[in-house]
Order: structure tokens, then C-alpha cells, then sequence
């Protein structure tokens, strides 16, 4: 048995015993995301260890185990590539809360992100499990020297909503969590979100590009970065309130 094998097991035995006397609850979190997007160096800062450059990318699936506050922490870190995507729905029943990490430096890989993620919505919204969406990496985007002043946001309506054409002039206004949400098509006041229709729809052949689902499960967009910590400790703070 080798050390990995014997550190997973002393993990695994931990958590059973301090489930049991030490923690009031326990929570199991699946994190998932597109490859790089940031996801086994989140677990790292939230099972508080340090930012590492080199971080391995994770293949299949990886479990940690640690505690936040009063809570016992189980992750299933599922890797983003292609080929593993599908492992993701499979610990959907296994969690109590999906964490879904989208890299936002990435301006090529926003779009199949964001498919990916209203996939994800609809299935935790099936089965009701409170879903965090994370844009990582903001530390990467910079600031235009001269900043357009951004008015007060107007009520999302999704009939009107324009999405960004996202380039490096203005891939910094997705920093703004209320930002993101939109381009995302989700309206967090409403609790909705904007779900593309496929062509092989009927409505689609009737001019509607879009449906609204109703969201049935608590649903919040932050904006980090894992290698800096900003806003790790929002995470944390929401995570913990479930």
C-alpha cells in the first residue's frame, strides 16, 4: 500500500470519527469546472493550506477532507477534462452542495463554460441542490487605465437582456458578481435563469430562442481569486450558513 493509499485511508477513518464526536455537521461539497479553472487550488485554500503554482492537474476524482468552523468538510475535486465530464453527475446525489468554478481570464473558454454550467443548474435544480458559482482568477484581469463610471444596474429582464462581447477591453466588468450572474443569464432577485432552447424544440420553431426556469434551490455568484485569496473567506462564509 502505498503512502497516497495510506493517507487516504487515515483521511477517510478521520473524518468517520470526527463526524461522529466532534462536528455538528457535515457537509459534502462536489467541485467542478472546466480543466484550469481553478478547482483543486480552491479546495486547497479552503482546507487552509497555501497557494502552489505547480498544481497537478487532477485526473477522475479526488476526495479531501478537512473542517471550516463547526463543520466536517468531505470534496469530491471531479476533474474538468472532456472525458471526465461525465463522471460529474454521477456524485450529484452523493452532495450537499455543488461548487462550480469558471476561470474568467479565459475569454476562449467562457462560452462552453457557461453551457456546462446551465446543464449543471438544471440538474441541481432537479434535485434541489444548492449550487455556488465561482469566477476565478480575477487577479489576471486587469483594470483599463480609464474605466467607463458603471450606473446602477437595471432590473434583469431576460426579453431584453444583451449579453457582453467579451474581449480584453471589457472582460473586467465580469469581476462584478451582479455582472457575471447576468452574463450568465441568471437573475438572482428572481431566482431564474435564462436556458438557451435546443433546435429540435417547438418553441424554438416558433421564434423562442430561450425558456426561464425557476430556481428551487439557494443559487449565489461570487468572484475570487485562489492565488491571492480575495473574497476566499466569502466562500467560506457562505458555505458554512448552509
Amino acid at each position: 500500500m502505498g503512502w497516497e493509499s495510506v493517507r487516504s485511508w487515515i483521511d477517510s477513518a478521520w473524518f468517520k470519527i470526527s463526524s461522529v464526536f466532534l462536528f455538528q455537521k457535515e457537509l459534502s461539497i462536489a467541485i467542478i469546472g472546466l480543466q484550469n479553472s481553478g478547482k483543486t487550488t480552491l479546495i486547497r485554500l479552503l482546507g487552509g493550506k497555501s497557494f502552489e503554482i505547480d498544481t497537478v492537474p487532477t485526473l477522475g476524482i479526488q476526495e479531501s477532507h478537512f473542517s471550516l468552523e463547526n463543520n466536517l468538510i468531505k470534496v469530491y475535486d471531479l476533474a474538468g477534462q472532456t472525458r471526465f465530464q461525465p463522471l460529474w453527475e454521477r456524485y450529484f446525489d452523493k452532495v450537499d452542495l455543488i461548487i462550480y468554478v469558471i476561470d474568467l481570464s479565459d475569454t476562449m473558454t467562457l462560452d462552453e463554460s457557461q453551457q456546462k454550467l446551465l446543464r449543471v443548474i438544471q440538474m441541481a435544480n432537479d434535485d434541489r441542490i444548492p449550487l455556488l458559482i465561482l469566477g476565478n482568477k480575477t487577479d489576471l484581469i486587469p483594470d483599463p487605465k480609464d474605466p467607463l463610471p458603471l450606473g446602477p444596474l437595471q432590473a434583469y429582464n431576460p426579453d431584453t437582456r444583451d449579453k457582453l462581447k467579451l474581449d480584453s477591453n471589457n472582460v473586467h466588468l465580469l469581476k462584478n458578481p451582479d455582472i457575471l450572474a447576468r452574463q450568465l443569464g441568471i437573475d438572482l432577485a428572481a431566482r431564474t435563469v435564462d436556458i438557451p432552447l435546443q433546435s429540435s424544440d417547438p418553441q424554438f420553431k416558433e421564434g423562442i430562442s430561450t425558456k426561464l426556469l425557476t430556481l428551487h434551490a439557494d443559487i449565489a455568484v461570487l468572484t475570487v481569486s485562489c492565488k491571492n485569496g480575495s473574497h476566499i473567506a466569502d466562500v467560506i462564509d457562505w458555505i458554512v450558513q448552509l
